[in-house]
Protein backbone atom coordinates (compact mmCIF):
# COMPACT_ATOMS: atom_id res chain seq x y z
CA UNK A 1 0.00 0.00 0.00
CA UNK A 2 1.24 3.63 -0.70
CA UNK A 3 2.55 5.31 2.70
CA UNK A 4 1.60 8.90 3.87
CA UNK A 5 5.09 10.81 4.00
CA UNK A 6 3.84 13.97 4.33
CA UNK A 7 0.24 15.19 6.29
CA UNK A 8 -0.55 18.37 6.98
CA UNK A 9 -3.75 20.45 7.29
CA UNK A 10 -6.00 20.26 4.04
CA UNK A 11 -3.08 18.24 1.99
CA UNK A 12 -1.44 14.67 1.73
CA UNK A 13 1.35 13.84 0.19
CA UNK A 14 1.68 9.71 -0.25
CA UNK A 15 4.53 7.89 -1.63
CA UNK A 16 4.83 4.37 -3.41
CA UNK A 17 7.91 2.04 -3.15
CA UNK A 18 10.35 4.21 -5.15
CA UNK A 19 12.59 5.53 -2.60
CA UNK A 20 13.00 9.83 -3.77
CA UNK A 21 13.33 12.53 -1.96
CA UNK A 22 9.39 13.51 -2.86
CA UNK A 23 7.92 16.94 -1.95
CA UNK A 24 4.84 18.92 -2.71
CA UNK A 25 6.84 21.13 -5.03
CA UNK A 26 6.73 17.32 -7.34
CA UNK A 27 3.38 18.11 -8.23
CA UNK A 28 3.76 21.78 -9.06
CA UNK A 29 4.57 21.82 -12.98
CA UNK A 30 6.65 25.42 -12.39
CA UNK A 31 8.93 23.53 -10.39
CA UNK A 32 9.52 21.30 -13.31
CA UNK A 33 9.81 24.49 -15.44
CA UNK A 34 12.27 26.22 -13.48
CA UNK A 35 14.68 23.00 -14.23
CA UNK A 36 13.90 22.59 -18.17
CA UNK A 37 12.33 19.12 -17.22
CA UNK A 38 9.38 18.96 -18.78
CA UNK A 39 9.86 17.52 -22.36
CA UNK A 40 6.37 17.39 -23.49
CA UNK A 41 2.01 17.40 -22.92
CA UNK A 42 -0.85 15.33 -23.32
CA UNK A 43 -4.21 14.81 -22.34
CA UNK A 44 -6.39 12.07 -21.63
CA UNK A 45 -8.18 11.44 -18.35
CA UNK A 46 -6.75 14.30 -16.61
CA UNK A 47 -3.60 16.76 -17.88
CA UNK A 48 -0.20 15.32 -18.92
CA UNK A 49 3.08 16.24 -17.99
CA UNK A 50 6.01 14.54 -18.85
CA UNK A 51 9.50 15.05 -17.33
CA UNK A 52 13.08 14.56 -17.59
CA UNK A 53 15.14 15.14 -14.27
CA UNK A 54 17.94 14.10 -11.92
CA UNK A 55 15.62 12.11 -10.33
CA UNK A 56 14.44 9.86 -13.26
CA UNK A 57 12.15 10.31 -15.85
CA UNK A 58 8.79 10.54 -14.91
CA UNK A 59 4.33 11.31 -15.89
CA UNK A 60 2.79 13.64 -13.92
CA UNK A 61 -1.33 13.73 -14.22
CA UNK A 62 -3.53 16.02 -13.02
CA UNK A 63 -6.76 14.28 -12.37
CA UNK A 64 -9.90 15.73 -13.62
CA UNK A 65 -13.52 14.70 -14.44
CA UNK A 66 -15.05 14.05 -18.17
CA UNK A 67 -18.63 13.49 -18.93
CA UNK A 68 -21.63 16.47 -17.98
CA UNK A 69 -20.15 16.59 -14.48
CA UNK A 70 -17.16 18.44 -15.68
CA UNK A 71 -18.89 21.44 -16.93
CA UNK A 72 -19.99 21.74 -13.25
CA UNK A 73 -16.57 21.23 -11.81
CA UNK A 74 -13.53 20.15 -13.65
CA UNK A 75 -11.06 19.06 -10.72
CA UNK A 76 -13.04 19.10 -7.85
CA UNK A 77 -13.95 15.55 -6.06
CA UNK A 78 -15.42 14.57 -2.96
CA UNK A 79 -13.30 13.88 -0.08
CA UNK A 80 -14.64 11.07 1.93
CA UNK A 81 -11.16 9.51 3.42
CA UNK A 82 -7.57 9.37 2.02
CA UNK A 83 -7.81 6.19 1.27
CA UNK A 84 -10.76 6.47 -0.68
CA UNK A 85 -9.33 9.17 -2.89
CA UNK A 86 -8.14 8.86 -6.75
CA UNK A 87 -4.43 8.80 -6.33
CA UNK A 88 -4.53 6.59 -3.40
CA UNK A 89 -6.50 3.94 -5.02
CA UNK A 90 -4.15 4.06 -8.28
CA UNK A 91 -0.97 3.99 -6.39
CA UNK A 92 -2.60 0.71 -4.34
CA UNK A 93 -3.79 -1.05 -7.69
CA UNK A 94 -0.50 -0.42 -9.61
CA UNK A 95 1.14 -1.61 -6.52
CA UNK A 96 -0.86 -4.92 -6.71
CA UNK A 97 0.09 -5.40 -10.50
CA UNK A 98 3.35 -4.24 -10.31
CA UNK A 99 3.90 -7.40 -7.61
CA UNK A 100 1.81 -9.66 -9.85
CA UNK A 101 4.37 -9.22 -12.87
CA UNK A 102 1.70 -7.48 -14.77
CA UNK A 103 3.48 -4.99 -17.20
CA UNK A 104 1.86 -1.42 -16.09
CA UNK A 105 4.06 1.63 -15.05
CA UNK A 106 5.96 2.03 -11.86
CA UNK A 107 4.14 3.97 -8.96
CA UNK A 108 5.89 6.71 -7.61
CA UNK A 109 3.80 9.07 -5.83
CA UNK A 110 0.53 11.23 -5.37
CA UNK A 111 -0.88 14.28 -3.53
CA UNK A 112 -4.01 15.51 -2.88
CA UNK A 113 -4.97 18.83 -1.37
CA UNK A 114 -8.60 19.12 0.20
CA UNK A 115 -10.61 22.70 0.41
CA UNK A 116 -14.19 22.52 2.01
CA UNK A 117 -15.06 18.65 1.20
CA UNK A 118 -13.70 18.59 -1.87
CA UNK A 119 -9.99 17.75 -2.80
CA UNK A 120 -7.75 18.41 -6.18
CA UNK A 121 -5.19 15.73 -7.19
CA UNK A 122 -2.06 14.68 -9.07
CA UNK A 123 -0.43 11.14 -9.44
CA UNK A 124 3.07 10.32 -10.49
CA UNK A 125 4.37 7.20 -12.53
CA UNK A 126 7.60 6.34 -14.03
CA UNK A 127 8.12 6.74 -17.90
CA UNK A 128 8.01 3.61 -19.62
CA UNK A 129 10.77 4.39 -21.77
CA UNK A 130 10.91 4.31 -25.63
CA UNK A 131 7.03 3.40 -25.33
CA UNK A 132 4.74 5.15 -27.69
CA UNK A 133 0.90 4.43 -27.44
CA UNK A 134 -1.20 1.93 -29.90
CA UNK A 135 -3.40 4.75 -31.35
CA UNK A 136 -0.02 6.39 -32.65
CA UNK A 137 1.59 3.45 -33.90
CA UNK A 138 -1.87 2.65 -35.92
CA UNK A 139 -2.06 6.28 -37.33
CA UNK A 140 1.14 6.04 -38.56
CA UNK A 141 0.44 2.90 -40.50
CA UNK A 142 2.61 0.62 -38.15
CA UNK A 143 -0.37 -1.90 -38.14
CA UNK A 144 1.63 -4.95 -40.34
CA UNK A 145 4.56 -4.53 -37.98
CA UNK A 146 2.38 -4.95 -34.65
CA UNK A 147 2.08 -8.15 -32.71
CA UNK A 148 -2.16 -8.27 -32.71
CA UNK A 149 -2.03 -11.99 -30.80
CA UNK A 150 0.39 -10.43 -28.25
CA UNK A 151 -1.71 -7.26 -27.48
CA UNK A 152 -4.80 -9.72 -26.97
CA UNK A 153 -2.71 -12.08 -24.88
CA UNK A 154 -1.63 -9.32 -22.43
CA UNK A 155 -5.27 -7.97 -21.93
CA UNK A 156 -6.34 -11.78 -20.93
CA UNK A 157 -3.51 -11.38 -18.70
CA UNK A 158 -5.51 -8.29 -16.66
CA UNK A 159 -8.15 -9.82 -16.52
CA UNK A 160 -7.34 -13.23 -15.60
CA UNK A 161 -5.73 -11.33 -12.87
CA UNK A 162 -9.31 -10.07 -12.16
CA UNK A 163 -8.20 -6.21 -13.46
CA UNK A 164 -11.28 -4.40 -14.77
CA UNK A 165 -9.77 -1.39 -17.02
CA UNK A 166 -12.65 1.00 -16.96
CA UNK A 167 -10.86 2.98 -19.98
CA UNK A 168 -9.53 0.31 -21.86
CA UNK A 169 -8.82 1.83 -25.67
CA UNK A 170 -5.99 2.24 -28.14
CA UNK A 171 -4.87 5.04 -26.31
CA UNK A 172 -4.35 3.07 -22.91
CA UNK A 173 -2.00 0.12 -24.87
CA UNK A 174 1.33 0.91 -24.97
CA UNK A 175 4.03 -0.83 -26.82
CA UNK A 176 8.06 -0.20 -26.32
CA UNK A 177 10.87 -0.55 -28.36
CA UNK A 178 10.92 -4.04 -28.03
CA UNK A 179 7.97 -5.02 -28.46
CA UNK A 180 6.54 -5.10 -25.24
CA UNK A 181 2.69 -4.23 -24.59
CA UNK A 182 1.60 -2.41 -21.23
CA UNK A 183 -1.26 -0.75 -20.13
CA UNK A 184 -1.32 2.59 -18.52
CA UNK A 185 -4.32 5.00 -16.86
CA UNK A 186 -5.69 2.63 -13.93
CA UNK A 187 -8.01 6.29 -13.04
CA UNK A 188 -11.58 4.42 -11.34
CA UNK A 189 -10.27 1.02 -12.07
CA UNK A 190 -10.57 -2.19 -9.58
CA UNK A 191 -9.19 -5.67 -9.03
CA UNK A 192 -12.72 -7.58 -9.07
CA UNK A 193 -14.18 -11.32 -9.39
CA UNK A 194 -13.84 -12.12 -12.87
CA UNK A 195 -16.81 -12.41 -15.07
CA UNK A 196 -17.10 -12.75 -18.77
CA UNK A 197 -19.55 -9.76 -18.48
CA UNK A 198 -16.73 -7.20 -17.56
CA UNK A 199 -14.62 -9.16 -19.62
CA UNK A 200 -16.14 -8.71 -23.42
CA UNK A 201 -17.34 -5.05 -22.54
CA UNK A 202 -13.41 -4.04 -22.04
CA UNK A 203 -13.37 -5.83 -25.11
CA UNK A 204 -16.40 -4.02 -26.76
CA UNK A 205 -14.66 -0.71 -25.56
CA UNK A 206 -11.79 -1.11 -27.11
CA UNK A 207 -13.11 -1.94 -30.76
CA UNK A 208 -15.33 0.79 -30.24
CA UNK A 209 -12.11 3.16 -30.02
CA UNK A 210 -10.65 1.71 -32.70
CA UNK A 211 -14.27 2.40 -34.54
CA UNK A 212 -14.27 5.87 -33.27
CA UNK A 213 -10.66 6.67 -34.40
CA UNK A 214 -11.23 5.47 -37.85
CA UNK A 215 -14.13 7.87 -38.43
CA UNK A 216 -11.54 10.86 -37.22
CA UNK A 217 -8.73 9.75 -39.41
CA UNK A 218 -8.54 8.65 -42.49
CA UNK A 219 -4.97 6.60 -42.09
CA UNK A 220 -6.36 5.21 -39.09
CA UNK A 221 -7.16 1.65 -39.65
CA UNK A 222 -7.68 -1.48 -38.06
CA UNK A 223 -8.78 -4.78 -40.47
CA UNK A 224 -10.47 -7.04 -39.94
CA UNK A 225 -8.10 -9.53 -39.49
CA UNK A 226 -5.66 -8.16 -37.09
CA UNK A 227 -8.58 -7.38 -34.81
CA UNK A 228 -9.41 -10.99 -35.26
CA UNK A 229 -5.88 -11.98 -34.48
CA UNK A 230 -6.04 -9.58 -31.04
CA UNK A 231 -9.20 -11.86 -30.36
CA UNK A 232 -7.12 -15.30 -30.83
CA UNK A 233 -4.41 -13.94 -28.55
CA UNK A 234 -6.93 -12.89 -25.87
CA UNK A 235 -8.52 -16.02 -26.08
CA UNK A 236 -5.11 -18.42 -26.10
Amino acid sequence: MPRLINTKAQQYLMQSAAQLPITQDWFNTDFWHQQNAIKGTGTGRGDVWFIDSQYGKFVLRRYRRGGLIAKLSKRHFMFAGIHRTRPWQELSLLEVMRNQGLPVPQPIAGMCRINKGFYQAELLTATIEGATDLFELIKQQQNDQLNWNEIGRVIALFHQAGIFHSDLNCHNIMIDNTGKVWLIDFDKCQQRKRDTSWMQNNLDRLKRSFDKEATKYPEFTVTDEQWTALLAGYHG
